[in-house]
């Protein structure tokens, strides 16, 4: 396969259906559809873990949270991988730049550890105005040499700002002028009968900074939506200017584009706000493929992605480079040319723990994904385990754990979270998961 310049685009907190191409009515992002347009858009992609550190590690060295140590937002634990994105490249003689939010427990300055050799611009607030300024460097000193560019964008983090009061480093959204142009609250908004109760407990922990939601009537409800669609605007206009650099670059039709975000954000549903929960506005993130200039424009609601340990995987195959032997994930490259493609798996594993930046509570979950069920369990608490028709119910609103018509779905999910932890030495303990009352059946 011939050789493909890469860009690698990465937002923080932008949840799946933060885009207009999702079919959300509040917001405009014609840049980021662009790339849909020219490419595949996966509505099944998720997050190994909906949180900054533990996902962006994940990333960048193909594991999962438990794997490579880092479950929880800290900067001072060492990451357990020496096989990384930037190294993959570099020894496949890729020019390997990154400009914008790092995150990741490995100094920025250890070049030879990461494998990024251009690097500059590591900060998280006010990252994202220096991007596409050093992307445009970045292809001026890069020489003959194929490349990768890890464009790693702030927006829509911001929301979190927004939340607390401001201010907004990465581009200040405004104020609403006219309360009618605020966003309805979602279908969902009303937490779950059943819900496990250690998500409000957290809540109720963290509510001064993180959380600070208890007094919100619905009115500020919608103004926090408002905000989230309009810098997520923001971080749009900002990948149209990328985008165009690229274009007058010279670069455009020999170079992969590949869009994500680490996370995504509560925004109003089940009355949330910020991540680390298991529902899928925190755990679903976009995931696009894109080839310039194509006008593939697919959706693919079929295919399971984790975005953590699918990420290596799927850029090496775009780039047609040889892939680290030890990783675990799938690559999705294939798509662009087989749009069709079979399932490849049939299920996939979301990881959780609750904490706030260097203070974990030791408080951990667990998500299966498969094509039709989610099954969400947490190791303290009431009601530990959530049971979702995700076809009939995608708000995840009706808990149907304990429910006698679904007891054996219910089986089949505890028994693939409890084979996943016993495979892959998780720390999550395998004992919380029942056992399975009937006779677990094939999918």
């Amino acid at each position: 396969m011939t050789q493909k310049n890469i860009v690698l685009i990465t937002t923080d907190q932008q949840s799946a259906t933060m885009l207009s191409c999702s079919g959300n009515p509040d917001l405009h992002t014609p840049n980021m559809d662009s790339l849909a347009a020219d490419g595949v858009r996966f509505e099944k992609a998720y997050a190994a873990q909906p949180l900054c550190i533990p996902q962006r590690c994940s990333w960048y060295t193909g594991l999962m949270p438990h794997q490579h140590g880092i479950t929880f937002n800290v900067n001072d634990r060492e990451l357990r991988s020496d096989t990384m994105m930037g190294q993959a490249f570099r020894d496949a003689r890729f020019s390997t730049g990154y400009s914008g939010k790092w995150h990741i427990n490995v100094p920025w300055q250890d070049k030879a550890r990461h494998g990024f050799e251009w690097v500059n611009n590591i900060r998280c607030n006010g990252a994202d105005a220096g991007i596409v300024p050093d992307f445009e460097r970045f292809l001026r000193e890069k020489g003959d040499d194929s490349f990768i560019f890890s464009a790693s964008f702030n927006n829509p983090h911001n929301i979190c700002e927004a939340a607390r009061g401001g201010p907004f480093p990465d581009g200040n959204p405004g104020m609403v002028e006219n309360m009618e142009q605020l966003p309805p609250l979602p279908r969902n908004f009303c937490i779950p009968e059943r819900e496990p109760s250690v998500i409000r407990e957290v809540q109720t922990m963290y509510r001064d900074r993180n959380y600070p939601t208890a007094n919100w009537d619905e009115t500020r409800w919608r103004l926090h939506r408002w905000f989230y669609c309009r810098i997520t605007e923001i971080l749009d206009r900002r990948i149209g200017e990328l985008l165009q650099v690229l274009r007058e670059s010279g670069h455009w039709e020999d170079t992969l584009i590949v869009f994500t975000s680490d996370h995504g954000d509560g925004n109003a549903h089940h009355q949330w706000n910020q991540k680390q929960v298991l529902y899928d506005e925190a755990a679903r993130v976009p995931f696009i493929l894109s080839r310039p200039g194509s006008s593939l424009g697919e959706v693919n609601d079929q295919q399971l992605v984790n975005t953590g340990i699918d990420l290596i995987p799927t850029l090496c195959g775009l780039a047609g480079i040889a892939c680290p032997a030890q990783m675990s994930g799938h690559d999705w490259s294939d798509v662009l040319t087989d749009a069709d493609l079979s399932p490849q798996r049939d299920h996939v594993v979301i990881e959780t723990e609750f904490g706030t930046f260097g203070k974990p509570t030791g408080y951990l979950g667990r998500a299966v994904r498969t094509l039709r069920y989610k099954y969400m369990v947490y190791d303290r608490g009431e009601n530990r385990e959530f049971l979702v028709n995700m076809e009939d119910d995608p708000g995840e609103t009706t808990n149907l754990a304990g429910i006698t018509e679904h007891q054996q779905e219910l089986d089949r999910h505890r028994t693939l979270l409890r084979d996943y932890i016993l495979k892959t030495d998780d720390i999550f303990p395998a004992d919380i998961i029942p056992a399975a009352v009937k006779s677990v059946a094939d999918e």
